[in-house]
């Protein structure tokens, strides 16, 4: 096995991760506009759970471009993502759109790292991908904390 075959194993390995996280992102989502009352922030988790469906096929033709194997579901994380949302509707969203506010935070900083990584080896292209990706998920955050900050406590 080259060393270039090595690299690309081993961000496999890591973009696993990510996939899976933009699962459940995707997921809260999806289940967390039926539950709330606001009808700006339903409009608002609609978009980032449709913007939510081509990041996951984005990550996913990243993992197969590597040769590796991605993941279509996560009947762990779509039950947590609905256990969040029950959630909300005795707290009300705004815990639950903190939790996806750090997710995307925390994603945005992996995407940058596999840019970097790509980058170092040669490959401008998938490296750029994961640059778009980093960008995508720094604005969802950027939405995010508006509504985090500016949520009513009820």
């Amino acid at each position: 096995m080259s060393s270039l075959e090595r690299s690309h194993r081993s961000l496999v390995r890591e973009m696993r991760h990510a996939l899976l996280s933009e699962i459940g992102a995707r997921a809260i989502y999806h289940h967390l506009l039926r539950v709330v009352r606001d009808e700006d922030l339903a409009v608002v988790l609609e978009r980032l759970n449709q913007e939510g469906v081509q990041l996951v096929e984005g990550v996913q033709v990243l993992i197969r471009e590597l040769g590796g194997k991605p993941r279509r579901t996560s009947f762990r994380r779509r039950a947590m993502a609905r256990g969040l949302a029950l959630g909300a509707r005795l707290s009300g969203p705004r815990p639950v759109l903190r939790i996806c506010l750090n997710a995307e935070e925390t994603l945005a900083r992996w995407y940058s790292e596999y840019a970097h990584f790509l980058y170092r080896l040669g490959e401008r292209e998938r490296a750029l991908t994961c640059e778009r990706l980093s960008l995508a998920k720094q604005r969802r955050a950027r939405v995010l904390g508006a509504w985090v900050h500016n949520l009513r406590r009820d």
